[in-house]
């Protein structure tokens, strides 16, 4: 049979899991596992409930993983919204296939800011490692948000950072980037 895509599953599983538990694909029960893990390990600054509709600080909360793979969801409006740990997965996907095919030697640049290197490669990256870029490319771009806070981070800047695995690199990326634009860490030079 046909897969089911993550994005498909998970748009129609969020669209049931206010009125009932909805079982999930192995796969992305893990990956958003993988996302309460990171917001607990952050403090919250990587939420995935980040831009729903009526989202408010401790929204994520209301997203229950069942130990059964199921999702159930205890608030109405919740948006899971995977975009900022997307390009990690795939990375860590590829990072599968190419090893099977027996690929050593190999540069995945997905959009400038989620590269991986494999093998021995011209990048200032070690090999296995991924370089990941959260920010705002201009000063009128605002897509990332605090979660603490609720407000857009404003101002043309980046964070980026050198990982082992791209989707720690994506969520230790955006954090910092958050972290960076916080008024108690507002460094003068």
């Amino acid at each position: 049979g046909q897969s089911v895509r993550p994005a498909n599953e998970l748009s129609q599983a969020v669209r049931q899991a206010h009125e009932r538990p909805v079982r999930l694909s192995p796969e992305l029960f893990a990956l958003l596992t993988r996302c309460r893990e990171a917001r607990l390990q952050t403090g919250g600054l990587f939420d995935i409930t980040v831009n729903s509709p009526a989202f408010k600080p401790g929204l994520a909360q209301s997203v229950e993983l069942t130990p059964d793979g199921c999702l159930r969801l205890h608030t109405a409006d919740v948006v899971l919204d995977l975009s900022g740990i997307l390009k990690g997965y795939a990375l860590e996907q590829l990072r599968v296939l190419l090893t099977t095919m027996g690929i050593t030697d190999a540069v995945v640049n997905l959009g400038n800011s989620s590269i991986m290197a494999l093998g021995d490669v011209p990048l200032d990256i070690p090999s296995g490692h991924c370089l990941t870029t959260s920010g705002n490319a201009t000063a009128e771009r605002r897509h990332i948000r605090n979660p603490l806070t609720g407000a857009f981070v404003e101002g043309k800047s980046s964070a980026k950072v050198v990982t082992q695995d791209a989707i720690d690199g994506e969520v230790q990326s955006i954090v910092s980037f958050i972290l960076q634009h916080e008024p108690s860490n507002t460094q003068t030079e």
